[in-house]
């Protein structure tokens, strides 16, 4: 079963399960852009679907399918009693939805069927008398998830356009924000054996201090895969690092973050990862402050 290649409604039911997963795995309550990320982490096949941009007849204008197939998901299960949410809060799971045996449910009756009603009594009280369709609808925004989205879209499409080298660089003085002092030697062994900067790790806690290397990849298309984490492990031997971290601006594979797992400590920084970080440590970038109006202004009564 190939997800892009499903049907509108099909594309919907693939998302329910992984969902309820992510959210059960975290105790019951998530941001919406926190599904998004841990539920791609969990499946290739969401993962690329997420990043597939189409372009709008009527407007000219690119978005993402899954972000209108994310929220109709999530509208469903909130049907079925399964989570709840508001604009201002986090989606958080039910009594039912937590203790619920995830790998049992019937995506399709239990889910998509029993949601069917309540999308034709949305339809029917349509102030406007437009139907409520699971397929054309409009997505929900959110404005403060919109705008986070925004920055998120903006940085990472210009880490995209950045060169190896001046990624390395980038993630270098990111490490260098969290702690880590890297020596010439970093530089020296730059694309020997998967290692792009070899420093130490400081802990003023412990007083301990731990050999880090790490690599980069700059990849805009692929994943980060399997046996390039293998690669990096025999590296981290060569040089007997205590631990090692692995940056890129995209993703990695399943298998990948298993692999990472299974062996020494790596600690693994994808795309995601980096615009948080970057927002953490203000890394090249200057915060401001800004306001979006609530409901109450955008109702005419």
């Amino acid at each position: 079963m190939i997800l892009k290649e499903l049907s509108s409604e099909g594309k919907i039911a693939y998302l329910i399960k992984p969902i309820l997963k992510v959210l059960q795995e975290a105790g019951g309550q998530l941001e919406r852009s926190e599904i998004k990320e841990r539920i791609a982490d969990l499946d290739d096949q969401i993962a690329e679907y997420a990043e597939i941009e189409k372009v709008s007849k009527k407007t000219g204008n690119t978005y993402k399918e899954f972000n209108f197939k994310f929220n109709f998901a999530i509208k469903n299960l909130s049907f079925c009693d399964l989570l709840t949410y508001t604009d201002s809060s986090p989606v958080t799971l039910t009594e039912k939805g937590l203790y619920l045996d995830v790998d049992s449910l019937d995506v399709q009756k239990d889910v998509i069927e029993t949601s069917k009603v309540f999308w034709e009594e949305l339809s029917k009280n349509n102030k406007k008398n437009k139907t409520v369709d699971v397929n054309d609808s409009e997505e929900e925004t959110h404005a403060e998830e919109k705008i986070k989205d925004e920055f998120k879209e903006t940085l990472l499409s210009a880490i995209a356009k950045m060169s190896p080298k001046k990624f390395e660089a980038f993630s270098r003085a990111l490490l260098n924000r969290m702690g880590v002092e890297f020596t010439e030697k970093g530089v020296q062994i730059s694309n020997d054996g998967g290692i792009d900067g070899y420093g130490y790790h400081i802990d003023a806690n412990d007083f301990r201090t731990t050999r880090v290397v790490i690599q980069c990849k700059r990849y805009n298309y692929s994943a980060v895969t399997e046996p390039e984490i293998n690669q990096f492990l025999g590296a981290m031997n060569k040089y007997q690092a205590d631990y090692g971290v692995f940056i890129t601006n995209g993703r990695f594979t399943n298998s990948a973050r298993t692999a990472a797992r299974e062996g020494s400590p790596i600690t693994l920084i994808d795309g995601n990862e980096l615009v948080r970080l970057v927002k953490r440590y203000e890394l090249y970038i200057t915060p401001v402050q800004t306001y979006v109006l609530d409901d109450f202004y955008n109702t005419e009564e």
